[in-house]
């Protein structure tokens, strides 16, 4: 399941992916348009992770990390326990921020 969002700057998607591990990694990615600086990539990952992380519970033991690619580079969601309870929650919370 994804959603897709569009702003002047980057097309964002919520999906539920999966970590080299097979268990589930909710991320957010960012698509910008083609020639866009890596440096304005990696500083929308770094504020949009920020944003993430202000936003996750105290309860939740998740990680926040980036990962970034020429155009384009992804947040995602590290799980603690990789239970579908908290990849749900995980989900939840990251279509909440993907507006």
């Amino acid at each position: 399941m994804s959603t897709t969002t569009k702003n002047t700057q980057a097309t964002k998607t919520v999906s539920q992916g999966e970590s080299r591990y097979g268990t589930p990694e909710p991320q957010i990615a960012l698509r910008f348009p083609k020639g866009t600086s890596y440096r304005v990539v990696k500083a929308a990952l770094h504020g949009l992770a920020a944003e993430i992380e202000l936003a996750t519970p105290a309860s939740e033991r998740w990680c926040v990390n980036t990962e970034d690619f020429n155009e384009s580079g992804r947040v995602y969601l590290e799980l603690a326990d990789a239970t579908p309870a908290e990849a749900a929650r995980g989900m939840a919370m990251l279509k909440k921020m993907a507006g």
